[in-house]
């Protein structure tokens, strides 16, 4: 495999990866027992902890062509570290399929707004296919440097929730996440963005995977909030939301995914999906966020 033949723009190699499973499969790729062992490291009780997220203490696997040619085939995440931000723009879906908004609209009239421009071919930019089982449908992913002298809040944005900072995200070059743009330098965030998300609560203290510094909980009554505050037609796609930021907290210790659970299944009631969709539902929708962390989850029944 040559240079021109990687899927991971080169801008972007010098971050920390985490290979996925298989193709079509969700969540960090699978190790045997052994490997734990190899490193000195308890083997955890529970099978979808034994992956490569738990193994690297989660920091994740240096960039190498053997790994490049493992998201080409089953896709990844890319670890930002606290030195790279992810704007992830959903387009969401009404009942029928049509979309309900134009994020990306939306988000090029704040920058004109701000007399500046959303210049896509700035940043490493992604088409990202969307997930319409679960109301959005294909939108962007785009890829700055992180800003020290400016740190943001991350999450969903306040004025649109379909527009999200993530420390963290599906590797550009994974299947289904093509590659757009592959400036030479990547810029920082621009200021107009970080604007619309305004200052981390607190200290700006971060954690290694680029998580406001702060207690779990503390966290998690952030995320509950967000959640509380989803708009109808928002409020599926807020919740599988709300279920990946909490699997990253208990993926990095800091909460119980008991605990976490139940208080985005308490959530979810109080915003009437368990009494529109079910219990039953909801319960599916917040494994599935979990999973995809790698944290194994079983609802209370």
């Amino acid at each position: 495999m040559n240079a021109a033949e990687y899927v991971v723009p080169a801008v972007l190699r010098g971050a920390m990866f985490v290979p996925g499973q298989a193709p079509g499969r969700h969540g960090p790729a699978r190790v045997p027992p052994g490997a734990f062992e190899a490193a000195g490291l308890p083997v955890p009780g529970h099978p979808a902890q034994r992956n490569v997220y738990q193994l690297t203490g989660r920091r994740g696997l240096p960039w190498t062509p053997g790994l490049d040619a493992q998201i080409r085939r089953c896709g990844g995440e890319l670890l930002g570290h606290g030195r790279l931000i992810l704007v992830d723009i959903d387009t969401p879906a009404a009942a029928d399929g049509a979309p309900m908004a134009d994020p990306l609209r939306w988000l090029a009239d704040r920058a004109v707004e701000a007399g500046a421009l959303l210049d896509l071919s700035a940043a490493v930019s992604v088409r990202t296919p969307g997930h319409p089982g679960r109301g959005h449908l294909p939108g962007w992913h785009l890829w700055y440097r992180a800003d020290p002298a400016c740190p943001v809040h991350m999450g969903p944005l306040a004025r649109c929730h379909a527009v999200e900072l993530r420390a963290r995200g599906t590797c550009p070059g994974s299947p289904g996440y093509a590659v757009w743009s592959e400036p030479g330098q990547l810029p920082v965030l621009p200021r107009w963005i970080a604007g619309l998300a305004g200052p981390p609560p607190g200290p700006a203290a971060r954690t290694g995977t680029g998580h406001v510094g702060g207690g779990g909980q503390a966290r998690l009554h952030g995320i509950i909030g967000r959640l509380l505050a989803a708009r109808r037609g928002e409020r599926n796609r807020l919740l599988f939301w709300a279920s990946l930021r909490a699997g990253e907290l208990v993926a990095d210790g800091d909460l119980e995914a008991a605990a976490a659970g139940q208080a985005l299944a308490d959530a979810a009631a109080q915003i009437g999906l368990a009494g529109e969709d079910g219990q039953r539902a909801v319960a599916a929708t917040i494994r599935s966020g979990f999973e995809r962390m790698g944290v194994a989850y079983e609802p209370p029944r």
